[in-house]
C-alpha cells in the first residue's frame, strides 16, 4: 500500500531509551518504597533499646547509694540489696533479686563511668540489618543523695 510507512530507526530508538528511563525510575521508585520501612525499622529497634537502657539505668541509679562501673554496672541499694547490668553477647541483662532479665539487644557497647554521685552511661545499638543502622547514647544519672 502506498502511503503507509514504518517506524524509522530513530523513532524506534527515541521509544526505547524513553522506555528505558520510565522503566528504570519506576523500578529505583519501588525499591525505595520497600528499602525506607526496613531502614527505618532498624533505627526504631535501635532507638528502643537505647530507651529502654537508659530507663531501667534511671530508674534503679536514682535509688542507688553506691554505685561501680566498668563495662557493666552495679548498683547497691539503701536495702543493701544488689543491681546489676551486664552484656552478653549483643544483650544486655538486669539482675535483681536473682532475676535475670533482659532489658535491650542489639547493644555492640556500653561503657559504665562514675565520677561522685554520677552515673555516666555511653551506649551503642546497632541491629543487624543491610543497611548498618546504629544509633548511641551518652547520659548521666544522679544517684540518691548521701545521708
Amino acid at each position: 500500500m502506498k502511503g503507509e510507512r514504518g517506524y524509522s530507526l530513530l523513532e524506534i530508538l527515541i521509544a526505547t531509551a524513553i522506555t528505558g528511563f520510565l522503566i528504570t525510575a519506576l523500578g529505583l521508585g519501588i525499591r525505595q518504597v520497600l528499602a525506607v520501612p526496613e531502614r527505618g525499622n532498624d533505627q526504631v529497634t535501635a532507638l528502643h533499646a537505647l530507651q529502654n537502657t537508659a530507663h531501667w539505668v534511671s530508674l534503679d541509679g536514682q535509688t542507688a547509694k553506691t554505685a561501680s562501673g566498668g563495662s557493666g554496672l552495679t548498683l547497691t541499694l539503701p536495702d543493701d540489696s544488689s543491681i546489676s547490668y551486664t552484656l552478653s553477647g549483643d544483650e544486655l541483662h538486669r539482675v535483681s533479686g536473682g532475676t535475670d532479665r533482659i532489658i535491650a539487644q542489639s547493644i555492640t557497647d556500653i561503657n559504665f563511668t562514675i565520677n561522685g554521685r554520677v552515673i555516666n552511661m555511653s551506649i551503642v545499638a546497632a541491629p543487624e540489618g543491610r543497611f548498618g543502622v546504629s544509633e548511641n547514647l551518652t547520659c548521666q544519672v544522679c544517684m540518691r543523695p548521701t545521708e
